[in-house]
């Protein structure tokens, strides 16, 4: 009976306070408890590099903090056409990004898409520095009433926008103001998207690129210009140390202006955490800048650093790939291909070259067995007839391309 009772009466406890307004009281209580224990401030609350005497202390502290936000004057400290070309410059630095990336790989020209895609961004950033500062009203808890951004404040919620910071310290205030914020935050989602879809296909070319690098050093090595290299190289980890470095000096940076900077004066754990959390594009929003000169240097640097942060994933997810490639690489797979080979031509009349070629394809893991077979039938497939050879015009006519762009007459073909 009484096993019985004790689960009943364990529940009933949880569910009264469960309720809403003994919940409350019961928080009440406790806050009450922690303000009467904990000792009176006098004057001014602790400064940030001193240790609290205990966790109250902390707790109160961070209340102060949040509950005193600093208020920002409706008309900005900076001179108007100074605000006008840091804006300008801001706009420039995002808005040629789409180009920037193109010029990172030298053998590719800079494409249509790449065009219009730079377009959007000059677009949804000038828009942006249109509408947020003259259209749509804002709040704040370092507004005094809702209004309008002013530049500095626009590039700075812009950038917390396109880089996916997000702190939250300035959120728009009417329903249709934060209907145009969301539609605004899904163009930039896509056109960041793409961005980092143009950085991938970059990448794969210079991790190519690096392929083919190493096999040079191995012929140089060997004494031949031209080698077949199977066995890969173990990958150098420079590109990963220079890029993890960027990333540290940005942080460090950002460490050092929020702890000196005048109205900022962070301390070194809390502007530590400010920057890991922002650069990382997590923006939790209980650390942010409270100045102008810190939203500026926030707007820049908050690009900064995501920039950063892309390369170094970028660079460990090569180093990681090729380390995993050559980790993986198992001598006695290719001896058993080898065997293959050497059973298939009974080791008299020797491989041909285009065995050697597929061979050699598959083992540099440059194409799979399953795409060399479709290459196959789709050679087959275009062929006239199962003893003439496929003709340039049955490639063009496969691929869409008339045989008269490429000056091909059909005399022409038929003599071939």
């Amino acid at each position: 009976m009484k096993q019985s009772i004790f689960p009943c009466g364990v529940l009933a406890v949880l569910w009264s306070l469960s309720a809403p307004g003994v919940q409350a009281s019961v928080q009440v209580q406790r806050f009450l408890s922690a303000k009467a224990n904990s000792p009176a401030w006098e004057g001014d609350p602790p400064k940030d590099d001193e240790e609290p005497s205990d966790m109250s202390e902390v707790g109160q502290e961070m209340v102060t903090k949040v509950t005193k936000a600093v208020k920002w004057p409706e008309k900005s400290a900076v001179p108007h056409l100074f605000a006008v070309l840091i804006g300008m410059v801001w706009v420039l630095l995002l808005g040629s990004a789409p180009i920037i990336i193109y010029k990172m790989d030298d053998e590719r020209a800079v494409t249509r898409t790449g065009l219009i895609l730079s377009g959007l961004m000059w677009s949804a950033l000038f828009g942006g520095l249109y509408l947020f500062t003259q259209v749509i009203v804002f709040s704040s808890p370092h507004f005094d009433r809702v209004r309008s951004l002013t530049i500095v404040e626009c590039i700075y919620f812009m950038t917390q926008v396109i880089t996916t910071v997000g702190y939250g310290d300035i959120t728009p205030a009417m329903p249709r103001g934060q209907v145009f914020v969301g539609m605004y935050v899904i163009l930039s989602f896509f056109v960041i998207a793409l961005l980092v879809s143009e950085l991938q296909k970059v990448v794969m070319q210079r991790v190519d690129h690096y392929k083919q690098e190493l096999d040079k050093r191995a012929g140089a090595r060997s004494g031949h210009h031209e080698i077949v290299t199977f066995k890969p190289e173990k990958p150098c980890p420079v590109q990963l140390l220079l890029s993890m470095g960027a990333f540290l000096l940005i942080a460090i940076v950002w460490v050092f202006f929020f702890h000196f900077w005048a109205g900022e004066n962070k301390g070194w754990r809390e502007a530590t955490y400010m920057a890991l959390i922002t650069l990382t594009t997590v923006g939790f929003g209980a650390v942010t800048p409270v100045t102008e000169g810190g939203m500026v240097f926030g707007a820049f640097f908050m690009f900064f650093g995501s920039s950063a942060l892309v390369g170094l994933v970028t660079n460990f997810a090569q180093y990681s790939m090729l380390m995993s490639e050559w980790e993986a690489w198992d001598p006695k797979g290719l001896q058993k291909d080898l065997m293959k080979l050497h059973e298939a031509d009974n080791g008299v009349n020797g491989i041909s070259e285009m065995d050697f070629m597929k061979f050699t394809l598959i083992h540099k893991n440059i194409i799979t067995q399953d795409q060399l077979d479709a290459i196959n039938v789709a050679y087959e497939g275009m062929k006239a007839t199962p003893r003439r050879s496929v003709s340039v015009k049955h490639i063009a006519s496969f691929s869409g391309v008339g045989a008269q762009d490429l000056g091909i007459s059909d005399s022409e073909e038929e003599s071939k």
